[in-house]
C-alpha cells in the first residue's frame, strides 16, 4: 500500500506540473487526466470506492472531455507563448502563496486529534461507504441532492436552447452574406455583358 501511494504521488505531481508547464494546450489536458486517475487511485487507498468512481466519471470522463472539445473548438493547440502580463503573475504568486500556506496549517493541524464519528473503520469496511454515502444523500441530504439535480437540468436546458439560438443566428448570417454574394455576381456578369456590348 505504501509503495502505491508513492507511485500516485509521482504521478500526480509530475502530471500536475506538465499541465502548467507545457506550452500546447492539448497536451497539458491529457496531463490533467493523467492527474485525475492518481487521485483516483488516492480515494482507493483511503478505502473511498465512490469518491474513486465519481472522480474518474465525472472529472477524468466528463469535464475532461469537455476541456478538450473547448480546445479544440477555439483552436486553442495553435497558440504558443509564455505569461507575459505582470498582473498574470502577481495573481499567480499570490494563489501559490495561499495554497502554500494552506497546506502548512492543515499539516499543523492534522496531529491534534479530532472527534471521531459512529462510523469507524470497521463499521465501513463492513457496510461499504457507498451505501453509506447513498443513504445519506436519499435521507438526510435528499432536499440539497434534488436542488442539485434540478440545477443541473437547467443548466443544460439553457446550454440546448443557448445551442439553437446561435444556430438560428448564424444561419440568418449566412444567408444574408450568401444573398450578398449572389447579388455581387449578378452586378459583375451585368457590367461584363454591358462593357462587351460597349467595345463591339
Amino acid at each position: 500500500m505504501e509503495a502505491l501511494f508513492y507511485i500516485f504521488s509521482v504521478i500526480a505531481i509530475v502530471s500536475a506540473l506538465m499541465v502548467i508547464l507545457v506550452k500546447n494546450p492539448l497536451t497539458s489536458a491529457l496531463y490533467i487526466i493523467l492527474c485525475f486517475f492518481a487521485l483516483a487511485g488516492f480515494y482507493i487507498l483511503l478505502n473511498m470506492q465512490f469518491l474513486a468512481a465519481m472522480q474518474i466519471m465525472v472529472y477524468a470522463g466528463a469535464i475532461a472531455v469537455i476541456i478538450v472539445l473547448v480546445i479544440m473548438l477555439l483552436n486553442l493547440a495553435k497558440i504558443k507563448g509564455a505569461i507575459k502580463d505582470f498582473h498574470q503573475i502577481v495573481i499567480s504568486i499570490i494563489a501559490i502563496g495561499l495554497l502554500a500556506l494552506e497546506v502548512i496549517l492543515y499539516l499543523n493541524a492534522a496531529g491534534e486529534k479530532k472527534p471521531t464519528g459512529i462510523y469507524t473503520n470497521a463499521v465501513i469496511n463492513k457496510i461499504g461507504n457507498t451505501q453509506i454515502i447513498g443513504e445519506f444523500l436519499f435521507t438526510k441530504y435528499v432536499f440539497p441532492f434534488e436542488v442539485a439535480s434540478i440545477l443541473l437540468l437547467v443548466a443544460i436546458m439553457g446550454d440546448i436552447l443557448g445551442l439553437k439560438v446561435e444556430k438560428n443566428i448564424y444561419g440568418r448570417i449566412e444567408a444574408q452574406v450568401a444573398k450578398q454574394i449572389i447579388f455581387q455576381k449578378i452586378k459583375e456578369i451585368e457590367h461584363k455583358n454591358i462593357f462587351n456590348e460597349f467595345n463591339e
